[in-house]
């Protein structure tokens, strides 16, 4: 899937001569599933992960929380399995760590994700 290159702070790239830069990278495309709230998307509000029904709340399910994730990931089109997945989560603080590894088509992706909100 083509998508317009972002920044690792979600930011769009941009050229010099301000054009701006495509990308296939599935590691951007996880990224940006594990971004979104669920109903933040205008055009399909039944896009992303339940972050204020189901994770940043009192006593969540760590095991529910790692379920949602997977799936978020294995939703990308190149992922074909996520053979490691860790949630680290205060909510006391409403934050989350979240290290993967997803096989995809081209290889393997190792990454962390932060969220603090």
């Amino acid at each position: 899937m083509v998508d317009l290159l972002l920044d690792r702070g979600g930011n769009l790239q941009i050229s010099p001569t301000g054009d701006v830069y495509l990308t296939t990278s599935a590691a951007q495309a996880i990224s940006i599933r594990l971004r979104w709230f669920l109903g933040e998307w205008k055009f399909n509000p039944n896009f992303g992960l339940p972050y204020y029904e189901e994770i940043l709340i009192k006593n969540p399910s760590l095991f529910r929380i790692k379920q949602l994730i997977r799936e978020q990931i294995m939703s990308v089109q190149e992922v074909r399995d996520v053979p490691e997945l860790t949630a680290f989560l205060d909510s006391a603080k409403r934050e989350m760590t979240v290290r993967y590894t997803a096989v995809t088509d081209t290889g393997q992706i190792q990454e962390e994700e932060r969220f603090n909100v």
